[in-house]
């Protein structure tokens, strides 16, 4: 009951505070989550919790921008998560079931906004390329496959895992064409999210595979 208390005031506190992140909610909702990960035995709620530190972490370390809608969504997402905690039984299937969807929604949720911004910032690098690599992307892309390595989405995982290391590479040696394959990359994240969004896994197409490893 007090963990339940904690998470539902400084949830409370964060959305509250929409559109600016609150920086101490934020920390205190992050070490929550940790608490409740090192505690978990049970694996289905480890991702949910590691879902939920991956989604904290990333507004900790971006405090200049605002706290979005879908931001916002994933947030009480995390509460309906932490509220289905405190009655989870394992043995229960609709209970298990309520898991499952609240871990879906929270992993879509975060990364369709990663995945948004990808495209929306490789392709503006395209147009003007002569430009510095934009700040976050990299990251962005490192995040992406953490999410993903967590729910299991191994086609995610492999061209996000593959376009950080791009990225990681046109930071000393830049070639136009890369960056145009840095942004199909980043499309093929988007449309295997799609995709899995309305239950289908697929693989990723591997010729965007290999133009991220410059074969």
């Amino acid at each position: 009951m007090q963990v339940r208390a904690a998470f539902e005031r400084h949830l409370l506190a964060l959305l509250r505070r929409r559109p600016a992140i609150d920086l101490p909610a934020v920390y205190q909702l992050e070490q929550l989550c940790k608490q409740q990960l090192s505690s978990e035995a049970l694996a289905d709620w480890r991702t949910f919790w590691s879902l939920a530190i991956h989604f904290f972490t990333a507004l900790r370390v971006a405090p200049g921008r605002e706290f979005t809608e879908s931001e916002a969504c994933a947030a009480n997402q995390v509460l309906s998560g932490v509220l289905l905690r405190g009655q989870f039984d394992a043995h229960d299937a609709p209970s298990a079931d309520d898991l499952q969807v609240i871990s879906h929604l929270l992993f879509l949720e975060q990364a369709d906004i990663i995945s948004q911004r990808l495209v929306h910032d490789l392709h503006h690098w395209s147009q003007t390329p002569d430009a510095d690599m934009p700040h976050d992307v990299q990251a962005d892309a490192q995040h992406m496959a953490q999410l993903a390595r967590d729910v299991s989405l191994n086609g995610v995982h492999q061209v996000a895992d593959t376009l950080a290391m791009q990225l990681a590479r046109l930071r000393t040696q830049r070639v136009v064409a890369d960056i145009h394959a840095s942004v199909q990359g980043a499309q093929e994240v988007s449309r295997l999210l799609q995709q899995f969004a309305v239950g289908n896994v697929r693989a990723p197409q591997e010729n965007v595979l290999a133009a991220l490893r410059g074969d």
